[in-house]
């Protein structure tokens, strides 16, 4: 039997993020929802696992430069697919942001993203307009954020993403 993970108190600053936001989509997205249930499901034998968040006060922040842009609440697709109850919302990145976020959490590290390149990028996102408008106005703006090896990491890594 399945149990679904706990997803802490969310705000549009502090919000989900990474993997699990990228198995989430909202009605008429297109993209997402691959491993939903492995996301967002444990097995009622095992602790319970807890998701991960960004945003402020979280390991990983880009909020300063991206403020709660693509920051969406779903909390009544969690309640449809009997993740929560729907009482409280639940904010999640959307794909952009979520790949930004997952981006940033290496680039802060001196580490060119492993998990961020340009053909996860490309099964991520289904259009060249997609994969400008993550460069553009969620990847880009990260730069302010950097400095020294993140900010070189980051300069090598970025001109890497393009559609295919």
């Amino acid at each position: 039997m399945l149990q679904p993970i706990h997803i802490p108190c969310t705000t549009p600053t502090r919000y989900l993020s990474f993997n699990r936001a990228l198995n989430l989509r909202l009605p008429g997205e297109l993209t997402g929802d691959w491993h939903f249930e492995l996301a967002f499901f444990c097995t009622s034998d095992e602790p319970a696992k807890t998701a991960r968040l960004a945003g402020v006060g979280k390991t990983t922040d880009t909020t300063p430069t991206l403020g709660d842009l693509g920051v969406r609440d779903m909390a009544a697709v969690l309640s449809q697919k009997k993740v929560s109850d729907g009482a409280q919302p639940i904010y999640v990145a959307n794909h952009f942001r979520a790949i930004a976020d997952l981006a940033f959490s290496d680039l802060i590290a001196g580490r060119i993203p492993p998990v961020v390149t340009p053909e996860t990028v490309n099964q991520w996102l289904d259009t060249k307009e997609q994969v400008q408008a993550l460069v553009e106005l969620y990847l880009t703006p990260l730069q302010g954020q950097l400095s020294k090896a993140p900010l070189a990491a980051f300069n090598k890594w970025l001109p890497t993403i393009r559609y295919r």
